[in-house]
């Protein structure tokens, strides 16, 4: 088929024309020459970029509240020291004071012969008292729910003999404790120690108990 087009009129039209798709690609390729790049030649991201809404934290200051202590222990601690007020209320009375004559040495037993010669040999340093009860720096009240709670353990674990150290002081505690001594039932004798058990500040206390027997 023949055509009145020439040649130069040909080249042109294809001047005129768009890119073809192979040159599209090669344009693409040249765009995105970053991403076929080793890792090692593309360069890092910025840290502060990546995280611009991140806040800094601050450090907490506030100092940690201590447990508090178990209610259940305070309430076991409670109910002993009620006990033992309990108890000094019932054996002791305030209003009763016993006569123990006028020596300077205390010296006390329930009257029979027998109670006599183991208040002598109290006195002497034949007891060792097995168990103490040091009131210093105690009241009143302290030490007589102290002594009740002594001499009740000391009277049922078979516990003849006990010290009880009242100190100096202004001589409250000295003046009170064989008063109250001398109303226990369970009190065979007692007396002001000999020195090497404390002497004039201490008092010692027989308890009429079955291990006692050994002792006459």
């Amino acid at each position: 088929m023949k055509t009145n087009v020439t040649k130069g009129e040909i080249k042109a039209f294809l001047r005129k024309q768009p890119p073809s798709g192979n040159a599209t690609v090669a344009h693409t390729r040249t765009a995105n020459t970053h991403e076929n790049l080793p890792s090692s030649d593309v360069p890092e991201p910025n840290f502060k970029d990546l995280y611009q809404d991140v806040k800094r934290l601050h450090q907490d200051t506030v100092t940690p509240i201590p447990p508090a202590p178990s209610t259940a222990s305070n309430e076991k601690r409670q109910a002993a020291s009620l006990v033992k007020q309990q108890q000094a209320e019932f054996t002791f009375s305030e209003g009763f004071e016993g006569y123990f004559g006028d020596n300077d040495a205390l010296a006390w037993h329930q009257g029979d012969k027998s109670d006599a010669r183991l208040l002598k040999r109290l006195k002497r340093g034949d007891f060792i008292p097995e168990w103490e009860l040091d009131c210093h720096g105690m009241t009143k009240a302290n030490a007589k729910a102290e002594l009740a709670a002594l001499l009740g353990k000391a009277y049922k674990d078979n516990c003849a003999c006990v010290a009880i150290m009242h100190g100096h002081g202004t001589g409250v505690l000295k003046q009170a404790i064989p008063n109250y001594l001398i109303q226990y039932p369970h009190i065979v004798a007692f007396c002001q120690a000999p020195k090497q058990w404390g002497g004039k500040a201490t008092i010692l206390a027989l308890i009429n108990v079955p291990d006692l027997n050994r002792f006459e």
